[in-house]
């Protein structure tokens, strides 16, 4: 059997290394209503360059807090990137999100029993955009979720 090698996948994940902070605005939802946040994000090239690991931290104006331990990697028989993502809201993940680069940013969609989420994740040297669009329950089309700028901390 071959072993998996680094590809073009896990060489573009590496624009994300570093510690990030910005705001964040959200739409309302099941989990929560309508609010603005600040994030911390600190992506971790890991696994001798196979994985890259974020720890994130949302703050929203109430005082709540949202975390995440996400993992991104690449699937070695389609060359798809793939994010784990684990939250403080509890939910497994029952599969990754799964997706790939269209130019500069990473388009990932993410399927579950409450209904698809597909990112967009655009690192442009020490600004990164992320925008989450949903489409929960028997929606027939996408609505925004989520739209934050992030600016670089350091590398």
């Amino acid at each position: 059997m071959d072993m998996p090698t680094l590809g073009p996948a896990h060489d573009a994940l590496q624009a994300f290394a570093g510690d990030w902070a910005g705001t964040e605005e959200l739409a309302a939802s099941p989990w929560a209503p309508a609010s603005t946040a600040h994030a911390d994000c600190e992506y971790r090239l890991a696994l001798n360059g196979f994985a890259l690991i974020q720890q994130y931290r949302q703050r929203r104006e109430d005082g709540t807090e949202f975390l995440g331990h996400n993992i991104f990697t690449a699937d070695p028989q389609t060359g798809e990137t793939l994010w784990y993502g684990f939250d403080s809201y509890g939910f497994p993940p029952e599969s990754p999100a799964r997706g790939d680069w269209d130019g500069a940013t990473l388009v990932l969609a993410k399927k579950t029993a409450r209904g698809v989420a597909r990112h967009r994740l655009t690192p442009d040297g020490d600004t990164l955009t992320h925008e989450i669009d949903v489409k929960l329950g028997d929606d027939d089309e996408f609505s925004p979720f989520l739209r934050a700028r992030y600016h670089r901390k350091n590398g």
